[in-house]
């Protein structure tokens, strides 16, 4: 969008533009703030899980335990209830592990249907702007005998440039939200495989005495 296009839209656009320009910076802002939560290396560190694998290798439960207590990561609290009740039967802590990771999910996967809905209401917005600016146009025609053609145009302006605006905001807003809900599903599915493999190693071991 160059410069000319931008103050045009602003001062042709009609009242419709600025709530869109607001979904539009909400949007933007949810967007950032998921895409760096669900980094992986914020999720499934990769350190962590090297140091996990070491003390779990050593039988040093105790030591994987405090690991799990001093990182953020949502996998280091998905193993921190895996390993607290490592004395439970593997289904009790199968149940443990499916509790935890859901609410792990959950807390990633938060804001993002606002961040679909956002892209829904920019749409909504654009199209009340566009049925806003025909309501004018047809308050022209219906006073005035002879339509003058300059007098329509802050109508159509308003009608079309609304309608543009909702649409370039509504389209990378839904994009953004389905590129992070398949993150957010890749990130669930490697939670459940790195679940699946602690509680299986977890087994084999036990504290030493």
């Amino acid at each position: 969008m160059n410069e000319l296009f931008i103050v045009s839209l602003l001062s042709k656009g009609g009242f419709f533009v600025y709530p869109i320009l607001l979904c539009s910076v909400v949007a933007l802002a949810i967007f950032l703030k998921k895409f760096f939560l669900i980094q992986e290396k914020k999720v499934l560190p990769e350190f962590f899980l090297n140091k996990l694998q070491s003390y779990l290798s050593a039988c040093e439960v105790s030591n994987a335990i405090a690991l799990c207590k001093s990182n953020k990561s949502s996998f280091a609290k998905i193993a921190l209830a895996i390993l607290s009740n490592h004395n439970l039967s593997k289904v009790e802590i199968e149940k443990v592990a499916e509790d935890e990771g859901s609410r792990q999910i959950f807390i990633l996967s938060q804001s993002n249907e606002l961040l679909g809905s956002l892209s829904n209401i920019s749409t909504l917005l654009g199209l009340l702007g566009t049925i806003s600016g025909m309501i004018t146009v047809f308050q022209v025609i219906s006073t005035q005998t002879v339509v003058d053609p300059p007098s329509l145009a802050g109508g159509i302006s308003e009608a079309l440039y609304t309608t543009a605006f909702g649409l370039i905001v509504a389209i990378p807003t839904f994009i953004g939200y389905k590129f992070i809900n398949n993150k957010v599903l890749e990130i669930s599915n490697k939670l459940q495989t790195e679940s699946d493999k602690l509680i299986n190693q977890l087994g084999k071991i036990s504290e030493p005495k």
